[in-house]
């Protein structure tokens, strides 16, 4: 009688197939766990990056608020200043939406505060002043900002850098010159300010003649942002942003060391722009005796009124006035209008050693009164060309012990070319403010004009006199007055990195 086909195979081949199916079935079973886990991490990695996005939007929206209220709270009116408070870092203690215990998608250990940065657009030079005004007023604009170029380029013959070494143009440098650079800016200035767009058709029905009509541009300044810089024939990247120089990159390295970080503006996450802008408005300073190039961008403005801040505007600039205008001249009016330099001076006359704090003066409620800022610039003190000069020279003492009358170098002529540039007062404010969660960076940058605000009402004639007034109320539940300054938003921007 023949076998059968199962007892035609061995028992040892049915164990081996028999495993081969379980075997079988534990990979695909480890493929399907595999997927659910990729697709649950995935979602998870969602969910985490869309709660780091709100709380960053929170925060980051949370920090202009702040900006804002500081601009309103401003007390002097007749003057700013880098001794005011919307000048100074801004510390944040306030709500952070839990930020602050760290999230679960934070790799980098970044702080959850928002950062912010408030500054004045009157420290800067107005590029629109280029096609704005008489012909005379757009000849000095055009001067002055060659010589912003050159300065920023660090091939100005006054400039004091470090070791006494100026950046030299190479014979091999194929970099637009200054002329051809602000030439080519005012061109592209006045073809935008005359722009039309293309004809364009409309019907309404059809079978109807078509409505031809050119509609203007829907702006009204001729630039909107400074980075249309980078539109303008010769206006390069390195120019207007400068060269990216991280501090890792400075050590030399070899073909093993980790790849370089990023070498272009672009290339930087917007957390490390906002650093990079925080640095160069904190290290004014010091940045100018850097011998590198310096970034155009800190230096040029679109929204101002035109006029520059004597009490804000950086060395650049204020060198860039007039040709007339030397290193020490303007190292003397920024000394002038430093509040602490008088106590450094003493202190290095001392040996380095700052004098002793005195106590501050307290109101009736025992609060500690601001005191008077007597270093900045005021109204009187550009007023005339002897009140100017006894302003600067308020610290200085000749070997007489009296205040010199004159100031080397610094001549009426000179005085009387830079004065139609020079207010005391700052209209126009930058607030930025940054906040990162987990691997999300939130970025809100306004542009705001601040104007005294309104008068209080007079009494009203007709009101009846024997009307009892309003309960008034208690100290506790008191609102705080109305801030005297209001904001008018000029332009907004937002980013997320």
């Amino acid at each position: 009688m023949p076998e059968s086909a199962e007892n035609s195979v061995p028992r040892e081949n049915r164990k081996g197939f028999a495993l081969l199916i379980v075997m079988i079935l534990i990979i695909l079973l480890a493929v399907l766990v595999f997927a659910f886990k990729r697709d649950v991490t995935r979602e998870v990695s969602i969910s985490a990056n869309v709660r780091d996005d709100l709380k960053a939007s929170y925060l980051a929206q949370m920090g202009m608020v702040r900006g804002q209220v500081i601009l309103r709270l401003d007390e002097h009116a007749d003057y700013d200043s880098l001794n005011e408070p919307w000048a100074q870092p801004v510390s944040w203690d306030g709500e952070t939406w839990g930020a602050d215990e760290g999230s679960e998608s934070s790799d980098t250990g970044s702080t959850p505060q928002p950062q912010i940065i408030i500054t004045d657009e009157e420290r800067k030079f107005n590029l629109l002043t280029l096609v704005r005004g008489n012909e005379v007023q757009r000849k000095k604009a055009a001067d002055t900002l060659k010589r912003l170029i050159a300065i920023c380029r660090r091939e100005d013959d006054r400039l004091e850098l470090d070791g006494g070494v100026k950046t030299v143009r190479r014979a091999d440098d194929d970099s637009v010159n200054t002329d051809t650079l602000v030439r080519n800016l005012v061109k592209y200035l006045e073809e935008r300010a005359s722009e039309d767009s293309e004809d364009l058709e409309f019907t309404a029905k059809a079978g109807d003649e078509p409505d031809v009509r050119s509609m203007k541009k829907q702006t009204p300044w001729e630039m909107l942002t400074v980075g249309e810089l980078l539109q303008v024939e010769g206006w390069s990247n390195d120019l207007i942003y400068g060269p990216v120089r991280r501090v890792d990159q400075a050590i030399e390295r070899t073909d093993e060391d980790e790849e370089e970080g990023p070498q272009d503006w672009k290339d930087l996450t917007d957390e490390e722009r906002f650093e990079k802008r925080r640095e160069s408005i904190e290290s004014v300073d010091q940045r100018s005796t850097d011998p590198n190039p310096l970034p155009i961008i800190n230096y040029v403005t679109l929204y101002s009124v035109g006029f520059i801040n004597i009490n804000t505007a950086p060395r650049e600039v204020l060198l860039a006035l007039d040709e007339k205008l030397t290193w020490d001249v303007v190292d003397q009016i920024i000394t002038a209008r430093e509040q602490e330099r008088q106590d450094i001076v003493e202190a290095d006359e001392n040996g380095g050693t700052l004098p002793d704090e005195e106590e501050p003066t307290l109101d009736e409620e025992g609060q500690p009164v601001e005191e008077e800022d007597k270093a900045s610039f005021r109204p009187q003190d550009i007023a005339s060309y002897q009140a100017f000069v006894q302003r600067v020279n308020n610290q200085a003492q000749d070997e007489n012990g009296e205040t010199p009358t004159t100031i080397e170098g610094f001549t009426e002529e000179t005085y009387n070319l830079i004065r139609p540039w020079l207010v005391v007062k700052s209209t126009v404010f930058e607030v930025e403010a940054s906040a990162t969660v987990g691997k999300v960076t939130r970025t809100f940058r306004a542009v705001y004009r601040r104007t005294p605000g309104a008068a209080a009402p007079a009494p009203d004639p007709n009101a009846d006199p024997n009307a009892q007034p309003a309960e008034a109320a208690t100290e506790e539940d008191a609102l705080p007055p109305e801030p005297t300054m209001s904001l008018t938003l000029l332009f907004r921007d937002i980013s997320v990195g």
